[in-house]
């Protein structure tokens, strides 16, 4: 059983050791912040190594990332820069828009999931409403194979969810309520709660450790106040709902009630970016934090070698995993593959039905959040250079689409003396990518 984090404890780093790995107490310094470009060629070098590892030669049908910032919109690849120099980008590239296996792309999805989440909070909390969040766990062990994990952990999603316990606690979402009215189907059977709930924004999180696979879910409940948090006997209540859901769906047992009872079920207060929108009537310009925004849209991306301690293990995410296979650990490798199969084609965050429409959010898709745009993002970014496909294919054989873009940064000169380094680098990959203005030049990327 995993312990809730305390906030107050700072996160060691800890390497990756295998599913055989022991925390210790040696001190690492902690990492320094990266810049914009450190960060997007950690992110290439890490979808560089997905690419290889989901790459299958006796399949027909390719996963998607494979093809991911190599495969090209139409005639050439267009260079695009920040005014300053502190950021670039490629346009014209086709994106997978996968936000569990691709780097690249889940940093723009989640950016864009993580504003919309803020966007929902800070709305919903200068109308007098509060945003709470609740954890829900289960215990688990190193041999429990993940597929089977999330199987059992959905259908205990669904027992709580559709119990008497949460409905009559929680009852209808005003949100589904409003919506179905304003399509002129209004709903039969509406319950009214205990405590007011506008609606939920729910998503999955999943982090390996000692323990092995650690699946848990977080859900932002858009409540009418905090008095549920003052409620001892509601919380105890959910809480025993949470506990008999895991048993019946064959997750924890008997023996293991006194844990499941301390740490499967949390809840609690808003973070700093609620008091702030408090004290001040907005979001802040710039977060400086970990919110309750970050913890529902970015969790499963994040990146570097610092595991998050829980209790006294050690916790990896999915792409931390990654980064520990680029680094030869082949346990790692095999764990990232078992991630990527299980949720593929799964959505990022399930909101209450009528809780975008609320708040005027507009539904879109990952995969058109992920598209590099062959046109300006912002008025202070500017086209550098357009290099045609005989020169991207020489980048993809050298694996020097990082490079290349930290030479767009620094403006054309810089690209100019890099594509002149290109004949003479060495060619470690094949090169291949399907050039959409030729779609018979190439069949196949690796």
């Amino acid at each position: 059983m995993q312990t809730s984090v305390n906030s107050s404890l700072k996160p060691k780093v800890q390497p990756f050791l295998g599913i055989s790995a022991k925390s210790s107490n040696a001190k690492v310094s902690k990492p320094k912040p990266q810049t914009a470009m450190e960060s997007k060629k950690l992110r290439y070098t890490l979808q560089r190594t997905a690419q290889s590892l989901l790459y299958d030669r006796n399949a027909l049908k390719q996963h998607r990332v494979c093809s991911c910032h190599r495969n090209v919109a139409s005639d050439g690849v267009s260079l695009w820069r920040k005014t300053d120099g502190s950021n670039a980008r490629f346009g014209n590239l086709i994106s997978c828009g996968s936000v569990w296996s691709c780097p690249v792309c889940a940093s723009k999805i989640t950016e864009s999931r993580r504003e919309d989440m803020q966007k929902a909070q800070t709305a919903w909390i200068l109308d007098g409403g509060s945003c709470l969040l609740m954890t829900l766990t289960f215990p688990h062990a190193a041999d429990m194979p993940l597929a089977e994990l999330l199987e059992k952990f959905s259908k205990a999603l669904d027992h709580y969810k559709n119990s008497r316990t949460y409905k009559r606690i929680f009852g209808t979402a005003t949100a589904l309520v409003a919506q179905n009215a304003r399509k002129n189907k209004p709903m039969k059977n509406v319950v009214e709660g205990e405590f007011q709930r506008l609606g939920t924004v729910r998503s999955m999180e999943v982090s390996h450790g000692e323990n092995g696979w650690h699946p848990h879910v977080h859900e932002v409940l858009f409540m009418g106040n905090d008095a549920l948090l003052s409620s001892t006997r509601a919380k105890d209540e959910l809480t025993q709902q949470w506990v008999e859901s895991l048993l019946k769906s064959g997750l924890g047992s008997r023996e293991q009630l006194s844990d499941m009872y301390q740490y499967a079920f949390d809840i609690r207060g808003g973070d700093y970016v609620s008091d702030y929108i408090n004290k001040f009537g907005r979001e802040p310009v710039k977060l400086n934090g970990w919110s309750i925004a970050h913890e529902v849209t970015k969790s499963n991306s994040k990146l570097g070698k610092q595991g998050r301690q829980i209790g006294k293990e050690f916790h990896y995410t999915p792409f931390q995993l990654l980064g520990f296979s680029t680094d030869g650990d082949e346990v790692a490798a095999a764990l990232f593959k078992e991630f990527s199969k299980c949720f593929e084609g799964k959505r990022m965050n399930y909101w209450t039905n009528g809780l975008k429409e609320w708040f005027s959010i507009n539904e879109t898709e990952d995969e058109d959040l992920a598209i590099e745009s062959d046109s300006p993002e912002e008025p202070k970014e500017e086209l550098v250079a357009r290099i045609d496909t005989f020169q991207w294919q020489n980048v993809l054989k050298t694996n020097t689409r990082a490079e290349l873009l930290i030479a767009t940064a620094k403006g054309i000169d810089a690209v100019n003396e890099f594509l002149q380094t290109l004949a003479t680098r060495p060619k470690t990959h094949s090169g291949l990518f399907l050039d959409r203005a030729r779609p018979d030049i190439n069949r196949f990327f690796h």
